[in-house]
């Protein structure tokens, strides 16, 4: 038999807002997979466009002559006039062009 103090505690009751609510997690099961949320979204701020060769440079008639895509690493060119590689990561055709201005690449 309920006391007339626990109708008194069902009267005073107030429910919790849903911001201030606990949350407890589901128990998990060896059937269970568990994934982390918070590392799903950091990972995807700290993903950076990684610029890579693009062979429509080899299109353009110029760049043709002297660029070759590097088989070792995407972000880099191949220049077979003077046999060096260098980066593409910064302005990719920047890169190409002042690759031409610094090496002094003499077209024919």
């Amino acid at each position: 038999m309920p006391s007339s103090s626990d109708n008194d505690l069902s009267k005073s009751f107030e429910p919790t807002p849903i911001d201030e609510a606990i949350c407890i997690p589901p128990k998990t099961t060896s059937n269970t997979t568990v994934i982390k949320i918070s590392s799903l979204s950091t990972s995807r701020v700290n993903k950076r466009y990684q610029p890579k060769f693009k062979k429509e440079w080899l299109s353009n008639s110029f760049f043709a002559i002297f660029l070759r895509e590097c088989e070792t690493d995407q972000t880099k060119a191949l220049c077979i006039t003077c046999n060096i590689q260098f980066s593409i990561q910064n302005s990719e055709p920047g890169d190409i062009n002042h690759h031409i201005q610094t090496k002094n690449i003499k077209i024919v």
